[in-house]
């Protein structure tokens, strides 16, 4: 995504970013829609944060502030204006250039037909390459056909809480809308937090114990703030964050290490590569520690996913069913 303007940026739609982000309505009137509010310090049992669609501005009633998408941003990822462009690059992949271009009645740019479990040696070889079990990402994930510009393709989907999807190919990164997280119950009193289903996968394929012994897990789905979520995260005994070496990723760690007790940051883990799944995939490219003995749910060396990766057949099979 090419960087935007500030201009450009308040000029995309705040109810559709709220939602990209995974922030929903409680109710709307017209063109007024009510929120409970992302910022921190406001009221988290009632809406106090009201987006005016029409002025595409908000308000918060506690605290009378009010102002663009800039603003809000700013005040939801902590940053400075100078940071803003570039954490909004990382937060919304490809979505601010298809809110910042089409009309509220068009349709979407991507939309799923089917889903199935996956079967597509094409999407197995996808996942080898991520170094992702195939048995792991058929537990978690299903193969979508998708259709984009009335041409037809299929991806790696993973279902979002809200209904929407992610879908994942090589080089492609799709948002099919309503957005939000996706949280996994194992009624644990754990719970692990990812930006990205791969990161999740590869937590779950070295993970050291039985199945069962899984904490809970919260997969973001974009680099949502901190305040966001704070709600779902707050309720767990332990937290465990596993969450990208970039800007928006400091940042959620920090704020929620500081303010959630017994909440662990385990970036360190992967210093020197952007997330988990990178780390996995190109461990001995970059510079980073080895593996803490303090994380027990944590294999004690990569090498324990390489049995369960069974490579596919060289028989690749082409990503659309046609055009492109």
């Amino acid at each position: 995504m090419e960087h935007l303007s500030f201009e450009q940026i308040n000029r995309i739609d705040l109810v559709d970013f709220l939602a990209t982000i995974g922030i929903q309505p409680k109710k709307r009137k017209a063109h007024r829609y009510y929120y409970l509010s992302p910022l921190a310090g406001h009221p988290v049992h009632r809406p106090t944060f009201i987006v005016n669609r029409h002025l595409n501005r908000w308000q918060e009633t506690t605290s009378k502030q009010t102002g663009k998408l800039t603003d809000l941003a700013v005040r939801l990822y902590d940053c400075t204006i100078g940071e803003l462009t570039t954490i909004l690059h990382a937060a919304l992949p490809p979505v601010p250039q298809l809110l910042a271009t089409k009309g509220h009645n068009d349709p979407p740019l991507v939309t799923v037909e089917q889903a199935h479990p996956i079967r597509s040696t094409y999407l197995e070889r996808y996942l080898w390459v991520r170094r992702i079990p195939i048995h792991v990402a058929r537990r978690y994930c299903l193969e979508a056909w998708y259709s984009r510009d009335n041409n037809h393709y299929y991806a790696l989907a993973f279902r979002t809480d809200a209904g929407g999807f992610e879908l994942f190919a090589p080089k492609r990164h799709y948002r099919v809308l309503p957005c939000g997280p996706t949280l996994i119950r194992q009624q644990s009193e754990s719970l692990a937090i990812f930006r990205h289903v791969f990161d999740m996968l590869t937590y779950v394929a070295a993970f050291a114990g039985p199945t069962l012994k899984l904490p809970d897990l919260l997969v973001l789905n974009a680099s949502i703030p901190f305040q966001a979520v704070q709600g779902m995260i707050s309720p767990y005994r332990y937290k465990h964050l596993f969450l990208p070496n970039d800007a928006t990723g400091i940042a959620f760690s920090t704020l929620a290490a500081r303010v959630l007790p017994d909440c662990d940051d385990h970036r360190p883990l992967y210093a020197g590569y952007l997330s988990l799944n990178e780390w996995i995939c190109r461990i001995g490219t970059a510079p980073g520690p080895k593996i803490a003995q303090s994380l027990p749910e944590l294999p004690q060396s990569p090498s324990v996913l390489q049995p369960t990766l069974e490579k596919p057949k060289n028989t690749p099979t082409p990503q659309r069913r046609q055009g492109e």
